[in-house]
């Protein structure tokens, strides 16, 4: 967050099929979030790794460490993601609370040593990263409102594909003003895991792109070992790379 579970992901192309006519009816996009949600390891676990940053020709402008400390199975359940210097001095942390049926609620700190601040817009980029909050906190898995658009194949793994529209009327996420009009997944038919994600503006093109690239196992659940993000209009990606996983055996 090393065996990997899926290779590289290819990229899809724009042409998005309908469903065919003699297609069983997909369950509904609020079930598939709800299922991929309940996938999350329930555990308390620390999670460590590298994000690394590249131009289209593959040079490494940046690079950052991260920590995650993860607890989706607490009520409320809640997330802390530090990002780090390259040698490991703190640079800032966003703190995730979801209590059920409630919005989520957000703290931020940031320095050496971090200290409560000003919250920074959950869409903006982490450092010069091409992630946002949103993108590391797979937050659009939360998201509302959405419906099951397609059926598509990722590295031959049928996918349901779902659009969400962004919340609170296309403009907000805890307060944050999003440049998505909305978010289009894969989620995989029979693992009920998210492959890929793309935040599309009104005309429906893709700003931004996540597909993951390998999964890690702990104890009997899945979870995101390395995925990539491509800023769509530059080219530039960043690569974030699990290192290490502990709280539980793995």
């Amino acid at each position: 967050m090393r065996s990997a579970f899926f290779a590289a992901v290819l990229l899809l192309s724009s042409a998005i099929p309908d469903f065919a006519e003699s297609e069983t009816a997909p369950p509904s996009a609020a079930t598939l979030l709800a299922e991929v949600v309940s996938r999350l390891p329930r555990e308390p676990l620390q999670v460590r790794g590298d994000m690394i940053v590249r131009h289209r020709n593959g040079v490494v402008d940046y690079s950052y460490k991260f920590d995650m400390a993860l607890r989706w199975g607490a009520e409320p359940a809640a997330a802390v993601y530090t990002i780090r210097d390259a040698f490991g001095s703190p640079l800032e942390q966003m703190t995730v609370r979801r209590a059920a049926g409630e919005a989520p609620v957000f703290a931020y700190a940031a320095g050496n040593p971090l200290t409560p601040a000003a919250r920074p817009g959950l869409f903006d980029r982490i450092g010069e990263t091409d992630l946002s909050w949103t993108d590391l906190a797979l937050s659009f898995l939360w998201w509302q409102g959405g419906s099951v658009v397609a059926t598509n194949e990722v590295r031959g793994r049928r996918c349901y594909v779902v659009e969400a529209p962004a919340p609170a009327g296309r403009g907000q996420d805890g307060g944050t003003q999003t440049p998505y009009h909305s978010v289009r997944l894969w989620i995989d038919a029979e693992m009920r895991m998210l492959l890929q994600a793309e935040g599309l503006d009104a005309e429906g093109r893709t700003l931004r792109r996540l597909w993951v690239k390998s999964f890690k196992k702990i104890n009997n659940t899945w979870m995101i070992k390395d995925l990539e993000v491509q800023q769509v209009n530059t080219g530039r990606r960043t690569k974030v790379v699990v290192l290490d996983v502990s709280g539980a055996s793995s």
